[in-house]
């Protein structure tokens, strides 16, 4: 019974005209009606265990802006828990566009968040009956319009202009033009015609905002034969016009200060084609003293208008009261409309302008950067300090192939904790996978994707958002670099580009201080190999070449010290015999017998430890915290075949020792324990 009606229950859903589907809280879709297949042209088996994210159905708003984000469903009912109605863009299968009117529920079972209930249907339809239906209820209104301005009294006892009205009622949005006969009219005289042309083609000459609004104040004041023209523009921020260019009008005057209100400016704002005001005759005018002096007497403003926003003000003085005709004040606001679009059109120009300039600037500081060292390390460290710079993000990190090609190996990491870069290895996360395929990966939020086997670590580490990248050298990957947000952000077709260039070009830079590296180190590690053993087989005694080596050994290896300890006779225990660097008290903070890292060392096997303040390794962690030792590389002595000892390397900045540093420090721990032998050889003899 149970079973047959939940099989009702569903074949219902099924057949409803509506479009039906649930999605999960992880964003999973796991229900797909019939309704949503007609209408959407996705079958179930396409839809079912998709994630909403995947923009398949691409949803927008009215401008085109992504909805998948700020207006995902889940996110808004996590946090609204009512349930809401939109209108939206969805795409087909068929690649079209189709305006749906969607209602949108919370889940809940038991007080838990399961996921919400998605419904839609097509009313494109419906938009395109708005006019039928118009003509069909015409005769049961009457609908009030001013004989005079031809403005219309709306349902709220307001009048309107026509165009508003008519957009209210879905006739669609209106723009301004000019049928023949007024432009016959308004262009009657050849230098209407001419005056537009010449405008027209001065202000779209230029692409520069600045040159623009000189060029419409300029051509006003030569066109309409007036004293001053002046422009404002409209800040939406502090909601105040702004000074933004000016003709004909003295400094002091233009810029006398913020117009705030007076009846032209109010008429302008408020959407009134043009307002002709007489300073002179409104005695509470602020400005109304300054404007006499200057010999100012009345003032023409126009609004410029882009579509239906108003984005400032052009106004025109004159030094005595002028009559315009209509063609006049028609011709001034064609003018205004065309300012209007070259003032937006430079706007978006300066605004491409400037982004490609910001990102040439981080480009060059980039580069510069890391060109400026040939050191692996320096290299490395400037690019994940360098690019959360200038990108604005809170973290990076470089991963490198080892020499199999298959292992990744954290060698850079900044902004990072400790406790998230140790969580365990990453190569098999698809994210990475992908990156190393030379593919970037932009992932939006790091709690719940599944390419992702951290999520819990990198929402206790306040990770949101991050960008995985390769990096390539000599058309080869050599490594991932990852760029890390605190806060979401979604990460554009163009920043994803720009961030791969500058990762590519990182690789250069990592390649070519590695191909110095390699060969710098060899010749720099023979030459120190010639130094030491010159410098250690000159004495023949054991404390001069015992403190020869751990004052040798740091400067060449760059650590902050270095110690030896000898087995005893015994051959059991160690005696600190030298050391360089350190602190008596940290030297007698007692024995080092029983550390693992010892007994390694001992066995033969060098042993590099990251962090010696939390390694289980190290017995004296808390001394070792307090000394500012960070890292350590314990390499043993050996003498014809034997282990007399061990040499440590201590630093006071973390550490990754490579491969070649510890094999030369195996090299010079031999060489060291050769001198001593001699030197204990020769101190028997003398006895």
């Amino acid at each position: 019974m149970f079973d047959k009606r939940l099989r009702l229950y569903h074949q219902i859903l099924d057949n409803i005209a509506d479009g039906v589907y649930f999605v999960t809280r992880d964003r999973k879709i796991v229900f797909w009606n019939k309704g949503a297949e007609r209408i959407t042209g996705y079958a179930a088996d396409e839809a079912v265990g998709k994630a909403c994210y995947d923009a398949f159905l691409n949803h927008e708003d009215e401008k085109g802006n992504t909805l998948c984000d700020s207006g995902c469903p889940i996110l808004v009912m996590a946090e609204a828990r009512e349930p809401f109605q939109r209108n939206l863009f969805l795409q087909r299968k068929d690649g079209g566009k189709l305006l749906v009117e969607e209602h949108i529920s919370p889940l809940y079972r038991e007080g838990k968040f399961e996921g919400v209930i998605i419904t839609f249907r097509d009313v494109s339809l419906f938009t395109g009956l708005r006019p039928f239906q118009l003509r069909v209820h015409k005769m049961e209104r009457l609908i009030p319009i001013c004989g005079w301005c031809k403005k219309i009294r709306n349902d709220n006892d307001v009048w309107e202009q026509l165009e508003a009205f008519l957009t209210d009622q879905g006739m669609g949005d209106f723009t301004h033009s000019m049928c023949p006969a007024c432009a016959e009219k308004i262009f009657s005289k050849k230098i209407y015609m001419e005056s537009y042309q010449k405008i027209c083609k001065a202000i779209s000459s230029s692409l520069s905002l600045d040159e623009v609004l000189k060029l419409i104040v300029s051509n006003v004041v030569k066109v309409m034969s007036v004293k001053a023209s002046l422009l404002r523009l409209l800040n939406k921020e502090t909601n105040q016009l702004e000074l933004a260019a000016y003709h004909g009008l003295s400094s002091s005057y233009a810029d006398k200060g913020p117009v705030e209100y007076d009846a032209s400016i109010d008429d302008a704002l408020a959407g009134k084609s043009v307002s002709i005001y007489d300073i002179t005759a409104d005695k509470s005018a602020k400005y109304r003293r300054e404007a006499e002096r200057e010999g100012i007497r009345s003032i023409l403003s126009i609004p410029l208008r882009f579509k239906d926003e108003v984005i400032g003000v052009l106004r025109m003085y004159t030094s005595e009261p002028t009559e315009y005709s209509e063609e006049d004040l028609k011709f001034v606001t064609a003018i205004a409309e065309q300012a209007a679009i070259a003032i937006v059109n430079a706007r978006v120009f300066e605004k491409m302008v400037s982004k490609e300039r910001e990102y040439l600037n981080v480009f060059q500081a980039v580069t510069k950067a890391v060109s400026s060292t040939l050191d692996v390390n320096e290299v490395l460290q400037l690019i994940v300090r360098k690019i959360p710079e200038v990108l604005n993000l809170k973290a990076a990190t470089i991963r490198l192939l080892d020499a199999t090609g298959k292992k990744l190996r954290l060698v850079a990491a900044y902004g990072l904790s400790e406790k998230y870069l140790n969580r365990g290895p990453v190569d098999t996360e698809e994210n990475i996978i992908e990156a190393l395929n030379e593919k970037p990966v932009a992932i939006y939020d790091m709690s719940t994707d599944t390419r992702l086997s951290y999520r819990k670590e990198a929402e206790e580490e306040g990770l949101k958002s991050m960008l995985t990248l390769p990096v390539v050298a000599n058309g080869k990957v050599i490594g991932i670099l990852r760029l890390l947000s605190g806060w979401p952000r979604n990460f554009n077709n163009e920043e994803i580009a720009f961030a791969a260039s500058l990762a590519e070009q990182c690789g250069t830079a990592i390649e070519n201080a590695r191909m110095y590296e390699r060969q710098y180190k060899e010749i720099r590690y023979l030459k120190t190999m010639e130094e030491i053993s010159r410098a250690i087989s000159s004495s023949l005694d054991i404390h001069e070449v015992l403190d020869m080596i751990v004052k040798k050994i740091p400067l060449i290896m760059k650590t902050k010290a270095a110690t030896i300890r000898l087995l005893d006779e015994s051959g059991k225990k160690l005696e600190l015999v030298a050391s360089h660097g350190l602190s008596e008290k940290y030297l007698n903070r007692g024995p080092v017998d029983a550390e693992e890292s010892i007994s390694f060392a001992l066995e033969g096997t060098p042993v590099a430890i990251y962090d010696v303040t939390t390694d289980s390794r190290i017995v004296y962690r808390d001394e070792a915290k307090e000394e500012g030792i960070k890292s350590m590389l314990v390499v043993p002595i050996v003498v014809r075949n034997k282990i007399i000892g061990i040499m440590r390397l201590l630093t006071d900045e973390f550490r990754r020792f490579t491969e070649d540093e510890t094999d030369f420090a195996v090299a010079l721990a031999e060489q060291g324990g050769v001198a001593i032998e001699t030197a204990r050889m020769y101190e028997k003899i003398k006895e």
